[in-house]
């Protein structure tokens, strides 16, 4: 019993470390906030056009659902694409190149799987 009072403390410490790790960074933060606000925006053009594009920048956003080309915290731009009805948004990360851990692992919009995107 005393053994376990004694890892109880450390399990839950780590615990906690695990279930917060990648989430306080506000670089990561911030994409994922990011990925919200420009699905809603390829949501509001494929309503009223019927498809989305299926490859390419998000130039084709702006000016009429965003005011700007979104690039992600660390100034790259977002990598996009489509299968015309699922638009699929993509960040490298710091280093802008695919692949990395850390500040530079990649981040998807579609349940955190790696979305093979063209470059």
């Amino acid at each position: 019993m005393i053994p376990f009072l004694l890892l109880a403390p450390v399990l839950i410490g780590l615990s906690v470390w695990l279930g917060l790790r990648g989430k306080t960074d506000p670089g990561v933060a911030q994409t994922h906030a990011d990925f919200a606000r420009i699905t809603a925006a390829l949501e509001v053009y494929r309503t009223e056009h019927g498809s989305l594009p299926e490859e390419g920048d998000l130039s084709f956003l702006v000016p009429k659902y965003l005011p700007e080309v979104p690039v992600n915290p660390w100034g790259h731009p977002y990598a996009y694409a489509s299968n015309g009805q699922r638009p699929f948004l993509q960040s490298y990360g710091a280093d802008g190149m695919r692949g990395g851990n850390g500040p530079n692992e990649d981040h998807t919009s579609h349940d955190g799987h790696s979305a093979f995107l063209p470059r």
